[in-house]
């Protein structure tokens, strides 16, 4: 009788940076989403969440703040362009990491 013997298939250090990587974005990116429909729909900034998700997401919005202006929708509600090309720019930069990555551990 034959014996099975499971091996573990080899894991490549490129491939787990990139699923690091994309962890880390895709919750920069569901943070800075979740910032901008609380600033569409006008939440009340004096909610403990609502302040939270502000607080946590301010950093990550905050180099891009006054790139372009915010439109007021009234009644409270923002449409804030500098959250928008925040979750641009961090989508390219994690694909940028990735693909270096990549490219290092290639060539080893």
């Amino acid at each position: 009788m034959a014996e099975f013997v499971y091996t573990q298939p080899y894991s490549y250090p490129a491939s787990f940076v990139a699923r690091v990587i994309n962890v880390v974005v895709g919750i920069v990116e569901l943070l800075l989403a979740l910032r901008l429909v609380l600033e569409f729909l006008g939440a009340n900034s004096g909610s403990s969440f609502i302040a939270w998700v502000y607080t946590a997401s301010g950093g990550l919005v905050a180099p891009f703040q006054g790139a372009f202006p915010s439109i007021s929708l009234g009644n409270g509600s923002l449409l804030d362009f500098a959250a928008i090309l925040a979750m641009i720019a961090y989508v390219i930069l994690g694909w940028l990491v990735i693909r270096l990555t990549a490219f290092v551990f290639s060539s080893i």
